[in-house]
């Protein structure tokens, strides 16, 4: 089993059909959200399945009855404590994380997967709006590895296996 990690959609309806190919290319149980989701034309299915915080622009949309996100939050999945957040008023460094945690941001729309102080910390970069030559990109999130793809064949851009130390 496995979750995709995204951000930074920005309502863009191809960066949802993008994330939901990939849902299914990859078998994925969820999704998680490190903000900007920006609904725009209402898939409920779509929004209300996120694991998600809030971005900087999700304020300027309304989420009719969804809860609104939070600015973070915190997870448990295979064993792993994430924490995620949008990354424009948190970052690293504000939060008390262990080896072994995972720590999720988006903001920059630009892919990043490494490993500091022992924390795996993940940006998925952005399906609708990227920043990098990658292009579109989302992380996969398995029970034995991290990994940044590209959102438009499915190509494994970098991988980082847990130690489990």
């Amino acid at each position: 089993m496995s979750y995709l990690i995204v951000s930074d959609i920005h309502g863009s309806e191809e960066g949802v059909q993008l994330i939901e190919r990939a849902k299914e290319h990859f078998s994925a149980e969820g999704i998680i959200s490190a903000g900007d989701q920006c609904p725009a034309g209402y898939r409920l299915s779509f929004w209300r399945s996120l694991i998600a915080v809030r971005g900087n622009s999700d304020r300027f949309y309304e989420y009719e009855d969804i809860p609104f996100p939070p600015l973070t939050r915190e997870e448990r999945i295979y064993g792993h404590r994430m924490t995620i957040t949008h990354g424009d008023r948190y970052s690293f460094e504000d939060f008390a994380l262990d080896p072994d945690d995972i720590f999720i941001y988006g903001h920059t729309h630009v892919p990043v997967l490494e490993k500091r102080n022992g924390v795996y910390v993940v940006n998925p970069g952005s399906p609708s709006r990227p920043r990098s030559s990658s292009g579109p990109t989302a992380a996969l999130f398995d029970e034995s590895f991290l990994a940044l793809f590209s959102l438009l064949d499915f190509s494994f851009l970098s991988r980082l296996p847990f130690s489990f130390s």
